[in-house]
């Protein structure tokens, strides 16, 4: 089979080479790939790395084998229509004819969804879910807060995002509101995700910190907001979320997720009364976090958890999808197959991809 290796330097380049079909562990599937999706993280994390990898992540397809343990669960059968969330930075990647991924974080796709639609949904959906639902304790969608419940103000920064925009979608299925949704020039993506009726509000990041944080503010309307969202976690973003919501309450506690473990986030600038919580998508699959890893919780007995909650969290994603409670992220079909991996990688280091997710079509169902 074909497999497209990405290099990160001198310059971002894929190589396409042949390799053997996978053969799947005890507690994986393989799948036969109809659409791979990127994400930012295929490109940055090899090149922080300087490694060279199958690095892709999301993968829509057919079921083509399984291990011993998921054919006695008797949960897929050859021939499912998939999606899965790959172990990251190990063989088997999306950017392949056939990948392999670990039974509990692979789902049935429901047949009102596309491969392509469904290829942008396995990373993003559980960093949102893990972010909002296991590090900050805010309620999950399938318990939400009671119409009759007091206002729960959230702040997501870069609503655009494919991960600010599930942040969103999840948030509104819990009926947390006011969503108060930060973007730049991709605003009209946001404006459906919002129910204006609840408070939800955009403001936008473009007319400096200062007046976003006065925006925020008048969008809050004089309620307090202890939960913030950063999906871009770059460049220092998560310092005036920090100060939003230190200067929105007279106590906490206060809690901003963060989701790129490149920054320490111990800027001098930051309240001491917020928590900056980085969520590392891996612990879906591990259930720890790395040693080296910043703002770890507190409480690693639960961490080990996650990987439940993941087994949960997707198939109850299927459920929402079959529903149509829930769709994918916008997104644009790079031409090509495996050879259009490195131009959409290259695309997403340029900051191309605004309010949209790039996906492979790498062959028919």
């Amino acid at each position: 089979m074909k497999e497209v290796i990405v290099h990160p330097l001198p310059r971002l380049r894929g190589e396409i080479r042949e390799v053997p079909i996978p053969i799947p562990a005890d507690d994986e599937v393989v799948i036969k790939v109809v659409v791979a999706g990127s994400n930012v993280k295929d490109w940055s994390h090899i090149t922080a790395l300087n490694i060279a990898a199958n690095s892709g992540d999301d993968i829509a397809g057919v079921v083509y084998s399984m291990g011993t343990s998921v054919q006695k669960t008797a949960e897929f059968r050859v021939g499912d229509r998939v999606a899965a969330f790959h172990r990251m930075l190990t063989p088997g990647g999306a950017y392949a004819e056939y990948a392999v991924a670990p039974a509990h974080t692979t789902f049935i796709i429901p047949h009102n969804i596309s491969f392509e639609e469904a290829a942008t949904l396995p990373l993003v959906t559980l960093t949102a879910a893990i972010s909002l639902f296991r590090r900050q304790g805010l309620p999950p969608p399938w318990d939400p807060l009671s119409s009759s419940s007091e206002p729960l103000p959230l702040i997501v920064y870069g609503a655009s995002s494919a991960l600010g925009a599930f942040a969103i979608k999840l948030a509104r299925l819990s009926n947390i509101h006011p969503i108060i949704a930060i973007c730049g020039a991709s605003h009209e993506i946001v404006d459906p995700l919002l129910d204006f009726s609840q408070g939800d509000r955009i403001v936008d990041y473009r007319k400096g910190i200062d007046a976003m944080k006065a925006s925020v503010k008048d969008a809050l309307g004089g309620l307090e907001a202890r939960h913030a969202f950063d999906a871009i976690s770059s460049d220092r973003t998560w310092v005036p979320l920090a100060q939003i919501l230190h200067e929105s309450a007279t106590s906490g506690p206060f809690q901003v997720s963060v989701v790129t473990g490149a920054n320490r986030y111990d800027d001098p600038d930051i309240p001491s009364s917020v928590d900056l919580l980085y969520t590392y998508v891996g612990v879906g699959h591990y259930g720890e976090y790395k040693p080296t890893m910043p703002k770890q919780p507190v409480d690693k007995e639960r961490v080990k958890f996650d990987v439940e909650f993941a087994f949960l969290f997707y198939r109850y994603l299927s459920r929402l999808l079959a529903r149509g409670n829930i769709r994918g992220h916008p997104f644009e079909v790079i031409p090509g197959g495996l050879a259009g991996v490195e131009e959409g990688l290259n695309k997403l280091k340029n900051g191309e991809a605004r309010g949209i997710k790039y996906v492979y079509r790498v062959s028919s169902e």
